[in-house]
């Protein structure tokens, strides 16, 4: 290995020494040396790290290229990280991250610098600052998404570990899908697609969804052929682990003793004491007493000082006191059990096995009373993390259905561009066919879409609510435009100075466009676009109706509305309410606070409201109206506190008046997001 080293490093002396005025070619050099160097000494960093950080150290000394001379410290930071210098390979990672920030841009650089965020998340997360490595791994992300790099599916599995291990098991399963999807792009025989399925088993393992895990470890298995020793380690435990928790536990054996050989090469013995342990509580389980006892010791003595860590230490005597209920030795088994604990230093789930044990010891003591109690303890326990794993794993199906429809979404944009651009292609030779066929493509993708949306109702009704708010909005614009049309027309003829309508009409149809593709807009805007309509509504007649605005100062200008709320129903008024000769006609606009809420009433004294026979409600008072209605209603879904659209008949509400009121009562704290 050492002499292929030296071959590379003297191959790359003699190109920097025979043309050294070309910098160019010289940095290039550099890099290509860089990239095969790191190719060739990539499988060994894990297993010999030391070995691995003097020759890049020395190959560095030779570089001239600020980049590639990062890039190698960066890698020799690893190196540290694998020989659990911690402190030095933070160090290190910090000083390419400062190179990054202070270097001029270069193409190469998103790339250095989203790898050393990379590594500066798995860093923190060794040391269990899980909520700075996710900040650093969503850094990553975001210098890594500027340039094509096949290594983001690495970023994406460090995020979804970060989140199992915060318990956001819906967050790791959404991670975990973007890696393979950016795995899956890169052609299915990579690297990463062991790694990736082997953690989406290993998530429905923690929570309890054996039947998925199995799934995804048989997956893995069909593609472990480029797998690393240490994800073979990670899973080889997993699947002991699978087997552990459905009670096989002769397979569980087979995996973990699998776990053990790999471990054997492995530099540092906390691996191999984490296996040990593993197959110690296995020969508990199998009441195979001696070789518990073998296994049992290793592992406290492969463990070292980390054994007298809280966790390390309660888990391992716990199993020390499984195995002297085992034989019979009920006093040893009280010795361990009562040594004392924080309970916040405690994995809540190794907390339900120490009560079962007092629970056992207890019987065994025929110390009824008090094996009920610790059976109560260790019920709780058991309560609280299976409310957890459901919790979980609810949280997961969510996320897992909502990504699955972002993906559908994705799917249908991207069938209608390519049918769009088809058609542009042909549209000089065949126009009527390809409107036809458009208009065919058209219909099948709202067809598919529609019968897609069917299925999915109760699993997705946020996204359902979401594309039915966007069509009601769509439906309001060419309504409110061809009603305006109808209006400015006539004028056009009538008149011979044209320009105060046609800025007018300009005004308006702005207005309305922009109000139109808004579910709210603030109530000073509904006002304006009001009475520019009204102004350019009765050009021609202004005295036909008096217009009354009777606004309260108590209500903010800025108070959100639904958009358009004003002006369909004082078109409608307009329009509908009053006959072409009728004298003394009032349309009257007012707004005031009444508690917490704002109270609109558009108030006429026209014919009154008379829907058609058998549409008694406001449902059936016109297009506008209707879709004024469908907003608000697909609105309350979202609030406690509701708003109320109602239309009534004057003279319901006093036999000597008529016309309509239309009243909506908003109120102050009203939440119009979807």
């Amino acid at each position: 290995m050492m002499n292929k080293f030296i071959a590379m490093l003297l191959s790359l002396s003699l190109i920097s020494c025979s043309n050294p005025a070309d910098k160019d070619k010289t940095i290039a050099n550099e890099q290509a040396f860089v990239d095969s160097l790191l190719a060739f000494y990539q499988d060994t960093i894990p297993v010999n790290p030391l070995v691995v950080s003097t020759a890049l150290e020395k190959a560095r000394q030779t570089l001239k290229d600020n980049i590639s001379s990062n890039k190698l410290l960066l890698y020799i930071a690893k190196c540290n990280y694998y020989s659990n210098q911690l402190e030095q390979a933070f160090l290190q990672n910090r000083q390419v991250l400062d190179f990054c920030e202070k270097e001029t841009f270069s193409p190469r650089l998103p790339e250095l610098q989203g790898d050393a965020y990379s590594s500066r998340g798995v860093f923190f997360s060794e040391t269990g600052q899980r909520d700075s490595a996710i900040w650093c791994l969503h850094k990553a992300v975001e210098a890594l998404s500027t340039i094509s790099n096949p290594e983001i599916p690495i970023v994406y599995m460090n995020l979804a570990d970060c989140y199992s291990q915060n318990g956001n098991y819906s967050e790791c399963g959404y991670y975990y899908r973007k890696a393979l999807w950016e795995a899956q792009s890169l052609g299915p025989d990579n690297i990463y697609m062991f790694p990736i399925f082997s953690g989406l088993a290993k998530l429905y393992l923690e929570l309890d969804n054996f039947e998925e895990a199995d799934y995804y470890f048989k997956e893995a298995e069909k593609v472990n052929g480029k797998a690393t020793l240490y994800d073979q380690y990670y899973f080889a435990m997993a699947r002991g682990n699978y087997y552990y928790n459905t009670k096989e536990y002769e397979q569980a054996l087979i995996w973990f003793r699998k776990a053990d050989i790999i471990t054997s090469s492995f530099p540092y013995p906390i691996y191999k004491a984490i296996v040990e342990g593993n197959l110690g509580e296995i020969f508990i389980l199998s009441e195979q007493a001696d070789s518990a006892h073998y296994y049992l010791d290793r592992s406290k003595e492969l463990f070292g000082q980390a054994y007298n860590q809280p966790s390390f230490r309660f888990y391992m005597n716990g199993l020390y006191a499984s195995l002297a209920l085992l034989e019979g030795n009920l006093k040893e088994a009280e010795k361990i059990l009562s040594e004392p604990y924080d309970t916040a230093e405690i994995n809540p789930q190794y907390l339900y096995y120490h009560n079962r044990r007092m629970q056992d010891l207890s019987m065994k003591k025929h110390d009824y009373k008090e094996a009920y109690l610790y059976r109560d303890k260790a019920d709780a326990y058991n309560d609280s993390l299976r409310n957890v794993k459901i919790k979980n794993s609810l949280a997961e199906i969510d996320f897992r259905y909502r990504q699955d429809t972002t993906l559908l979404k994705k799917d249908i944009l991207l069938a209608g561009v390519k049918s769009e651009a088809g058609r542009w292609r042909i549209v000089a030779v065949m126009s009527i066919l390809i409107l036809l066929l458009s208009l065919s493509v058209l219909a099948y993708i709202i067809l598919y879409r529609r019968r897609r949306r069917e299925k999915l109702y109760q699993k997705q009704m946020s996204v359902i609510t979401g594309l039915r708010m966007e069509n009601v909005r769509n439906r309001i614009s060419p309504h409110y435009v061809f009603n305006v049309l109808n209006v400015i027309l006539p004028a056009f003829k009538q008149y011979k100075e044209l320009e105060q309508p046609i800025w007018q009409l300009i005004r308006v149809l702005r207005g309305n466009l922009l109000s139109s593709e808004k579910i709210a807009v603030p109530l000073e805007k509904e006002i304006s676009l009001v009475k520019d309509y009204l102004q350019l509504r009765m050009m021609g007649t202004p005295e036909q109706i008096q217009i009354n605005w009777d606004i309260s100062s108590e209500v903010v200008s800025d108070l959100l509305i639904p958009a358009m709320c004003i002006q369909i129903p004082v078109e409608n008024a307009v329009k509908h309410a009053f006959e072409p000769d009728e004298p003394n006609a009032c349309l009257t606009i007012r707004i005031k606070k009444k508690d917490n809420t704002a109270v609109i009433s558009i108030e006429d004294n026209g014919s009154g409201f008379n829907p058609r026979p058998g549409e008694n409600n406001s449902k059936s008072t016109g297009n506008g109206i209707k879709i004024l209605y469908q907003t608000i209603e697909l609105l309350n879904t979202n609030n406690k506190n509701k708003m109320d659209f109602n239309i009534q008949d004057r003279r319901t509400l006093s036999p000597d008046s008529h016309g309509t009121l239309v009243s909506i009562i908003v109120p102050f704290e009203y939440n119009f997001n979807i």
